[in-house]
């Protein structure tokens, strides 16, 4: 299919999770999300009339982990729900490197999910172990048959040439699944998609997972973080840190309210960093902790005994 599109775009206010570690292969706060929209069919990530039903990204993680949920920033238009259930989804990685069998679902009605750029945060009824890669994803439901009101939902996504040229190696980084009464049909979006358009893009879907000890978050192959140690500590605790360039760095330790604790930063040096986060008197609790490097940036529950 050949592109014809206008842009639409919002403001973002990023809300930090308090509770695990959200993976995330852009910042929505320096980058605006988006969604493009063909002159007369639709979203090319929502609604339109190719029948593309799901959205999905894929993430890496160097160990393994419990995935507990999902947030995700939609764009669309308000109206009237109908009678479908939308879906948030999780995929195991198949040989091809498109996604193979779904290990995670959690069904929500159109009138549940904001489409004006909110962060919507759905989360699991059990959590799910995975490790290495794995895909989350958006379904829109069998919308070719019927069941539709006004109301017009999208993926949003980042904006072109917003993904790395290293990252373009990796197939199947997202993928769109069409609209099949067979078997799945998924394709690499920016590949196999359109005739001449390769979009260089993130879909702004985010998987909430809780790090096991020696797991770490690995950005792109330019950076990582791993799990700060010792946890519970007394105050003083290690933050593991490797970046390719090195740069500076930001720590800003959150109470379970909100309320902004500690903002700490520090100059990365080429290679392994190891930041020793010290703050004293801090009563006992849980607080967030986020971590932000020139590579991406995460956040981590953290206990205080």
């Amino acid at each position: 299919m050949k592109k014809q599109f206008i842009l639409l775009t919002t403001l973002l206010a990023f809300v930090v999770n308090a509770q695990q570690t959200n993976l995330q292969h852009f910042d929505p706060n320096a980058i605006t999300p988006i969604v493009e929209s063909y002159q007369d069919a639709g979203y090319f990530t929502g609604h339109n009339d190719y029948g593309d039903e799901e959205f999905a990204e894929k993430y890496e993680i160097n160990g393994s982990a419990k995935l507990v949920g999902i947030s995700a920033i939609h764009l669309g238009k308000d109206g009237t729900p109908g009678t479908l259930k939308a879906s948030y989804r999780a995929y195991s990685v198949g040989a091809t490197g498109l996604p193979q069998s779904q290990i995670a679902n959690k069904d929500l009605g159109y009138n549940e999910i904001p489409v004006n750029g909110e962060l919507n945060t759905v989360l699991f009824d059990n959590s799910i172990d995975v490790e290495d890669q794995f895909f989350v994803s958006f379904r829109l439901g069998d919308y070719a048959h019927g069941g539709l009101g006004t109301k017009r939902i999208a993926i949003s996504h980042s904006p072109n040439q917003t993904r790395s040229t290293e990252d373009l190696e990796v197939y199947a980084r997202n993928v769109i699944r069409w609209h099949s009464h067979g078997a799945a049909t998924w394709k690499d979006y920016r590949t196999e998609n359109f005739s001449d358009y390769e979009p260089a893009i993130h879909f702004s879907i985010f998987p909430i997972v809780e790090l096991d000890a020696l797991s770490v978050i690995d950005f792109n192959q330019k950076g990582q973080i791993g799990a700060v140690f010792p946890n519970p500590s007394n105050g003083n605790f290690t933050i593991p840190i490797s970046s390719k360039n090195g740069g500076e760095a930001e720590f800003k330790l959150f109470d379970v309210t909100g309320k902004l604790i500690s903002t700490k930063k520090t100059q990365l040096k080429s290679g392994k960093n190891d930041f020793i986060f010290s703050e004293e008197n801090l009563p006992k609790g849980i607080y967030v902790l986020w971590i932000k490097t020139p590579e991406g940036s995460i956040s981590q529950r953290v206990s205080i005994k």
